[in-house]
């Protein structure tokens, strides 16, 4: 009798094989695929694709700035957030993941040299001595907020936040990503580099056609 129902088993399994799960598919990034939002082209997207398990801590041996944002945002033609922030990201000396590296500059003449191209060297406040590291500035990365699957980091966040982490804190910088002059130095500021820029309101973001 035993061996009767074990062979009918034996029959229905064949019948009906085991369900195959579908695998959660994570990126190099380390984030599930469906977070990678408007970046993560590694040929195109400077900036890094964040989630709450690659997500930097304040004691992070690299300073950070990172984009919270929300993909149905991205609207106004002429200044899209995600261009805008892979601009910075190049201005503070990082490479594409896959592509052409650019020319290292030592921290002090890449400050200097965007100081140059924003119009704020007289806002310097370098010290006299050091900033001779080649490495970038700060990383920069982004954290998609309405994809299929929510981080825990954006919860409470809505439209464009900004966060700085560095010397073991974090924090939001009112700055509009899409001001590329505004936000390098307003970042700059921060790091006690130079002086906070004089903004005058236009209503306006910086074109997608400035220089890179």
């Amino acid at each position: 009798m035993a061996l009767g129902v074990i062979m009918s088993l034996i029959s229905l399994l064949a019948v009906f094989p085991a369900p195959v799960f579908a695998k959660k598919v994570v990126a190099a990034t380390g984030c599930d695929q469906s977070l990678k939002g408007l970046f993560g082209e590694p040929k195109k997207d400077t900036a890094l694709v964040l989630c709450d398990e690659n997500y930097p801590s304040t004691d992070s041996a690299d300073s950070w700035l990172i984009l919270f944002y929300h993909q149905s945002e991205n609207t106004q033609v002429g200044k899209y957030f995600d261009v805008q922030l892979n601009k910075i990201a190049k201005d503070f000396g990082n490479d594409l993941p896959k592509g052409k590296k650019g020319k290292t500059k030592k921290h002090r003449k890449r400050i200097e040299f965007l100081a140059d191209k924003y119009e704020f060297l007289n806002d310097l406040t370098l010290p006299k001595k050091g900033l001779s590291d080649t490495a970038p500035l700060m990383k920069v990365g982004a954290m998609c907020c309405d994809c299929a699957i929510v981080p825990a980091k954006c919860h409470g966040r809505s439209g464009l936040d900004l966060n700085l982490i560095h010397a073991g804190q974090e924090t939001k910088l009112e700055l509009d990503v899409r001001k590329i002059p505004e936000t390098v130095q307003g970042v700059l500021a921060h790091l006690n580099y130079c002086k906070p820029r004089q903004v005058v309101s236009d209503g306006f973001g910086e074109s997608e056609d400035a220089e890179l």
